[in-house]
């Protein structure tokens, strides 16, 4: 009996130890957004920065109403990209653009006469692209959204400044 007892205290102090606990779930399981640590503010490297300015001038913002950027990995690079949280060693640079992007209306097909219609009367309130993290070559991936950007869904996210 007395060994059961040192057993479930050595089982409860572990299991309640929130370190514990975190690092349990980077094992094998599922990761949330809270066991993925916010990125400490730094300056964008120079090559993004200088990206970021070439699609908001490219796009017809030169001067967007906000501007981020960061390294992102699965869960918070699935869930900008709506891919979907698959692989934690994915990463890439993402820059995202909150202004006036309606210019890539023009670079989307819509699908069918009905939903190009009602697309035409929303606007493109922010945009994302996104660069390989090892070579910081444009992905070819990027999307956007007629609605506000909530940048708190993503707290890895860090903000340009220009």
């Amino acid at each position: 009996m007395r060994r059961l007892t040192r057993f479930a205290v050595a089982a409860l102090l572990v299991l309640s130890t929130p370190a514990v606990l975190l690092t349990v779930a980077g094992c094998g399981g599922p990761v949330s957004a809270e066991a993925v640590p916010a990125a400490s503010p730094s300056p964008p490297p120079a090559w993004l920065l200088e990206a970021a300015k070439a699609q908001a001038a490219g796009w017809g913002d030169p001067h967007p109403t906000a501007a981020y950027w960061g390294l992102l990995h699965d869960p918070q690079l699935g869930a900008l990209t709506a891919s979907g949280p698959d692989d934690p060693s994915h990463k890439a640079y993402a820059i995202v653009l909150v202004g006036d992007f309606d210019a890539l209306k023009s670079q989307v097909s819509y699908p069918g006469p009905e939903a190009a219609a009602a697309d035409a009367k929303r606007h493109i309130k922010w945009a994302y692209w996104l660069y390989t993290a090892d070579t910081h070559v444009d992905g070819g991936s990027f999307g956007f959204g007629p609605h506000d950007f909530d940048a708190s869904l993503y707290p890895s996210l860090q903000p340009f400044s220009w």
